[in-house]
């Protein structure tokens, strides 16, 4: 690199010199410096000849200019002839996937697509249309879980990437070319008019699934074989089937009406056994709904309230038995007290035999 750039005639070039002239040159943009830093860097035949033919900073600016240019305008037309090949072919085979979709699935899914790019038509500006969240419920619903969605959008120009900090998936549209986009909305809205005529589209679908009577006496489905699921596993897998379905509905019915009502048998007696343990006696009684207020004066008391031994709350005015006509029997209350705590202590009259 030092015998290019240190001719005989111009010995005052060097390296450091001419990458400061490329960085300080205002006509070119940061990509076209990159590149000629590149090609200085590589020890490029063609920008060693320039830096040798040049004899002034002016001359040498100028040539460098005139070299990224040229490089410029040549990737713009290999770049306009990638984009003139018909993508008619491309679009036809993404299109054919939709076929082994519903019809219904499939008119839904191109035409929420035809909205999209209708909406890149008519603004290819607009950074919403062009920038597609995965996660967005359309975009899962019609294009992501739809087969053929995603190749269609990639045959369009979406391309899926990460963006952000949190690495969000999204569907870029980076460049926008309207003669594909045109394209694809002319044959999406031919699709969906067969689909909608019942033309080829619609014969090559897929064919839909319909419930019939499965041989135990539950829906099947056409797609297994008439069978429902736990048929059709056993048929398939050869899973021993325990009993038919009505058998398993039946039995579990009946577990469920016995452990029921022993359940409500159970609450009875532990509910009767509560109230006579606390001595309340058997008469109609008033339920108290809103425990937050005074049962006597409705006074509001919340959650600091005082609940009576005959289950009612009431505030500190009326906590009081004699202050509310308590209905409790505390004389059984001690009685079975006593009874509990005193126990008998009497000889036996009869005297076993051991």
């Amino acid at each position: 690199m030092t015998s290019q750039l240190h001719p005989q005639n111009n010995s005052h070039w060097n390296q450091q010199k001419v990458l400061e002239t490329v960085r300080g040159l205002k006509e070119l943009s940061h990509q076209q410096k990159t590149v000629l830093e590149q090609m200085l860097q590589s020890e490029n035949t063609t920008i060693s000849n320039i830096i040798k033919a040049s004899a002034t900073v002016q001359e040498l600016e100028n040539s460098l200019v005139a070299l990224a240019k040229q490089l410029a305008a040549e990737s713009s037309s290999k770049r306009e002839e990638v984009k003139t090949e018909a993508p008619t072919d491309v679009l036809k085979e993404t299109l054919q996937k939709f076929s082994e979709n519903k019809v219904s699935t499939q008119s839904a899914s191109l035409k929420a697509i035809m909205k999209i790019l209708q909406k890149v038509a008519k603004k290819p500006s607009d950074i919403r249309t062009r920038r597609l969240q995965m996660s967005n419920i359309v975009v899962k619903k019609f294009i992501t879980n739809v087969k053929g969605g995603m190749e269609l959008m990639n045959a369009c120009g979406y391309v899926a990437m990460e963006i952000g900090e949190k690495k969000t998936e999204y569907l870029v549209l980076k460049e926008v070319n309207m003669e594909v986009i045109s394209k694809a909305i002319e044959m999406i809205k031919e699709r969906v008019q067969d689909l909608k005529s019942g033309g080829p589209a619609t014969k090559a679908a897929a064919p839909r699934n319909t419930k019939v009577m499965c041989p135990c006496g539950f829906w099947g489905s056409t797609d297994q074989g008439g069978l429902c699921s736990v048929c059709y596993k056993k048929k398939t897998f050869g899973i021993p089937e325990p009993g038919s379905k009505v058998e398993i509905k039946q039995k579990s019915k009946d577990a469920k009406k016995t452990w029921k009502s022993k359940l409500k048998k159970a609450t009875r007696k532990l509910s009767a056994l509560y109230r006579f343990r606390l001595g309340v006696k058997r008469e109609s009684r008033i339920i108290q709904k809103n425990k937050k207020r005074c049962f006597e004066c409705n006074k509001k008391v919340g959650y600091l309230g005082f609940e009576c031994r005959c289950m009612y709350v009431f505030c500190d005015l009326h906590r009081f038995p004699n202050a509310h006509k308590c209905n409790f029997d505390y004389k059984r209350l001690q009685q079975n007290k006593l009874k509990k705590e005193n126990e008998v202590v009497a000889h036996e009259k009869i005297s076993k035999l051991e």
